[in-house]
């Protein structure tokens, strides 16, 4: 709140029109040092005592012959004091009443002011009108919003004037409580042929928005603005289409530089990227730049397209200062570490697969009769359980991960998963029986894809966290628990063809190519179901 008053404050002392400068002298410089001590004090926040000095000054003009508009000044001074400090309407009005019959010409900046202050010097001007004063000249054109049946108004003082190819800032404000969905401004510069749109962004308490350079040419460009609810129902308006709010494209100023609350001026727009009105071209016309969104300081965002001029998204929120990127990239300091290409890594791990019901095991034979009936099953010298119990159990294997990283944070992979203690690739005949294969015994062989979360995606040093997913072909061979009874060994659990797994990654690498980490999966075999826990730890190199 202190810039607003500070501005606000600022504003008074630009109060003085020309007409008055030869007639302040030495009899005003009691005053003018009283308002300096004054803006001191509203900066701070002492209301009450800035609001003290200033009435001295108005006693100290009693006593030295002030000139009229530096008494006019002091008043108008007071007026803002009381309407933005004290949120006292009725005695801000008439301060700016007695300002306006000492000087007709004394005005507030046009962009200066808050919409109450704004409100308040219109009321003002009224009055003045009324009572058979001549209303004061150069006062920059004010449109009266037109009153919806809900009976909400936007409070909104154009500016008036703008420089040519520069961004023109527009601000609203509700002035009663009703209900806005969106609030638009329209637009039309010089030679366009119709109305263009842009949504409002909150500002401050209300919506501002900065109409853009391509409509910024002279003589004159004009502007309505309309507030909808969640219905589409217009609910307030300033100007309208036929009745637009007209503002001066000049060369040079007059006036202070337009600014949105809480924003700088916007700055001239770069010869190199004038554009012509949609609608309009010419030999003067080049390629249009990328449009900016329209979202406002603090409003949230996925993306710096979604901000307006002047900001960019930083955290999901717009902000003012550097851009910030959404894809890591090569850093500029030598320092900060970069994103790799290309990782090896040797691992080892345990799984741990689900085992339930009737399972179908590598060692088993089925020996059948002439009719096509099985009358035994084979296991040879292993055992093979008609039925198991739930649980896990566990298998032991080494992994090698091939990686190629196609941008900083996402990269591809081949891996190879071998078991140690399966079956065998061909299972030995056995007395009526014949030799079976087992292929794939213990091997899987897996393509992954791999999304790195960390700032710096894939680096080449600190540490970095991922998550995968992909497919494969092969197979996973656990065995069943025994009973301690049990002399013989447990048969191996078929599972596969087909697999499908997703898991998370997370390594530590140092800048001299190495790395070491560990990664959990959780893998799925089809069309023989088995469901299984891979915990792999391993050390690998990168470039």
């Amino acid at each position: 709140m202190s810039w607003q008053r500070t501005a606000v404050f600022l504003a008074a002392l630009a109060f003085v029109p020309s007409t008055a400068n030869a007639q302040q002298g030495p009899r005003d410089r009691a005053a003018r040092s009283l308002i300096t001590d004054a803006v001191e004090e509203y900066q701070n926040l002492e209301i009450d005592r800035s609001l003290e000095r200033l009435q001295n000054a108005v006693r100290t003009c009693a006593n030295n012959g002030c000139s009229p508009a530096m008494t006019a000044r002091v008043h108008m001074a007071i007026g803002i004091v009381q309407v933005g400090g004290q949120q006292n309407t009725s005695a801000g009005v008439e301060s700016m009443v007695r300002a306006l019959q000492l000087d007709a010409n004394a005005q507030p900046d046009a962009m200066l002011v808050t919409p109450e202050i704004s409100a308040a010097f219109r009321q003002a001007q009224g009055q003045v009108a009324g009572g058979g004063r001549t209303p004061p000249v150069n006062t920059p054109p004010v449109n009266t919003p037109r009153r919806p049946s809900s009976g909400g108004e936007l409070l909104h003082t154009p500016a008036p004037e703008q420089l040519a190819n520069t961004p023109l800032p527009v601000y609203v404000e509700p002035s009663a409580t009703f209900s806005v969905e969106h609030v638009y401004v329209y637009y039309k510069g010089n030679g366009m042929r119709s109305f263009e749109r842009r949504e409002m962004s909150r500002a401050a308490n209300g919506y501002g928005a900065e109409i853009p350079c391509a409509a910024m040419i002279a003589p004159s460009m004009e502007y309505y603005v309309t507030a909808v609810d969640a219905n589409t129902q217009v609910v307030a308006t300033v100007g309208s289409e036929t009745s637009p709010v007209q503002v001066s494209i000049v060369a040079r100023r007059s006036h202070p530089a337009p600014s949105l609350p809480g924003r700088t001026p916007p700055e001239t727009c770069a010869a190199d990227t004038e554009e012509c009105p949609p609608g309009m071209t010419g030999p003067q016309c080049r390629t249009r730049p990328a449009a900016r969104g329209n979202r406002g300081l603090g409003d949230p965002c996925a993306s710096n397209d979604e901000c307006g001029e002047g900001l960019h998204c930083d955290a999901g929120a717009c902000g003012v200062g550097e851009a910030a990127s959404t894809e890591p990239t090569e850093p500029t300091d030598p320092r900060a570490p970069r994103a790799s290409r290309f990782s090896f890594d040797l691992g080892a791990g345990i799984g741990a697969a689900f085992l339930t019901g009737r399972p179908s095991y590598a060692e088993q034979r089925l020996l059948v009769n002439s009719s096509g009936q099985v009358v035994r099953r084979d296991c040879g010298d292993v055992v093979c359980y008609q039925t198991i119990d739930p649980g896990f159990a566990p298998t032991f294997f080494l992994a090698a991960n091939v990686r190629y990283n196609f941008t900083p944070r996402i990269g591809a992979a081949v891996v190879a998963r071998f078991q140690f203690d399966s079956a065998p690739w061909t299972i030995a005949a056995t007395s009526g029986g014949s030799a079976r294969s087992n292929p794939f015994a213990n091997l899987l062989l897996m393509g992954r894809l791999y999304y790195a979360f960390t700032p710096h995606g894939f680096a080449t040093s600190g540490f970095v966290a991922s998550a995968f997913g992909g497919g494969g072909v092969g197979q996973i061979e656990p065995k069943p628990a025994l009973p301690s009874t049990e002399t013989r060994e447990g048969a191996h659990v078929l599972s596969g063809y087909g697999n499908v797994h997703a898991g998370a990654r997370v390594e530590y690498a140092v800048r001299n190519g190495f790395h070491a980490g560990a990664e959990v999966a959780l893998q799925f075999m089809f069309p023989t179901f088995l469901f299984n826990i891979d915990t792999t730890v391993f050390l690998g190199f990168h470039l």
